[in-house]
């Protein structure tokens, strides 16, 4: 009688088995972490535009009423002011823009509604899920008892300095619905404003032969830095506001541990340049916030004094 041998996998083999199983599994898993880390920071980048797109819009139709007739010549019935030097520091972050135009549907107490734009900044250090980094809006309608002129005729306070902590009040909460007066949006990190002349050159205002760091005030002559056409004598639009902003999903406002002490720029022609640098600054201080980003629009005045 013959015996049958039988066949078996020996201990080498088993042990070779198990080992390249282990490393297959490992791969797979590797790409299983890797395409999850890919699709969210994707979906998070995607979160950071969305913000950037929907505060564009925004403020592109407000700025859309900001235009007056050409033949309104009172310096005090436009004031269009983007980066006003005496704004509290803490709520310019960099920049700010405030305006007079004819936006809301009731002229019971005046022809002009008034509106702006800032961004307040608060880190958290101790509890990093209070950190706010929020677009808000200043919005005074028409039919308001309370009329606030931009510049006092009188010498007084401008009327932003007193009602931009009232739209950010920092001794609050952000839970509470105090907190949340004015707010657009979070996940915005900063908002750089500079305005274009029809040529989409900036504009650089003169005041005494000197330029006013990246200000435009609409009340005050400005020439155009490129062709230096003679400085006009008359309250005057830009025909163009361009809108910088750096933006991150809300998911990583609370993985932000530090901001760049200033992102402010001093120079409309740098525009892009300090921008960047902010973002990139940004960036490598807190690199656990991946959907860091660099948004811009450029938004036409529909009706702008030559």
């Amino acid at each position: 009688m013959v015996m049958k041998k039988r066949s078996a996998f020996t201990l080498i083999e088993l042990l070779v088995g198990m080992a390249i199983l282990s490393i297959l599994l490992l791969l797979i898993f590797n790409v299983i972490e890797r395409t999850g880390a890919l699709s969210s920071g994707s979906m998070s980048r995607m979160e950071a535009a969305r913000i950037a797109r929907e505060c564009f819009d925004l403020i592109g139709r407000d700025l859309s009423g900001a235009q007056l007739p050409y033949n309104r010549s009172a310096t005090n019935s436009l004031q269009f002011l983007v980066n006003p030097k005496d704004l509290e520091p803490s709520y310019a972050n960099p920049h700010s823009i405030f305006w007079q135009a004819p936006l809301a549907s009731s002229a019971e107490n005046g022809n002009l509604a008034m509106a702006g734009y800032f961004v307040q900044r608060d880190v958290v250090t101790s509890d990093p899920k209070q950190n706010r980094f929020q677009l808000r809006r200043l919005y005074v309608e028409q039919s308001d008892t309370n009329r606030f002129d931009l510049l006092s005729t009188s010498g007084g306070n401008a009327w932003y300095r007193a009602l931009v902590p009232e739209f950010a009040p920092t001794t609050e909460s952000p839970q509470s619905a105090q907190g949340f007066k004015g707010w657009v949006a979070d996940g915005v990190l900063g908002l750089w404003v500079r305005c274009l002349d029809a040529r989409g050159k900036p504009i650089k205002l003169t005041a005494a032969g000197t330029d006013l760091q990246a200000s435009f005030d609409s009340r005050q002559a400005f020439q155009s830095d490129r062709n230096r056409y003679p400085s006009t004598g008359f309250s005057a639009l830009p025909a163009f506001v361009e809108v910088g902003m750096v933006t991150c999903s809300p998911s990583d406002t609370r993985r932000i541990t530090k901001l760049p002490a200033s992102g402010a720029s001093g120079n409309p022609d740098t525009f892009y340049q300090d921008l960047n640098a902010f973002a990139a600054n940004l960036q490598n201080d807190n690199p656990a916030a991946k959907s860091i980003m660099v948004s811009s629009r450029i938004i036409p005045i529909l009706t702008a004094d030559p």
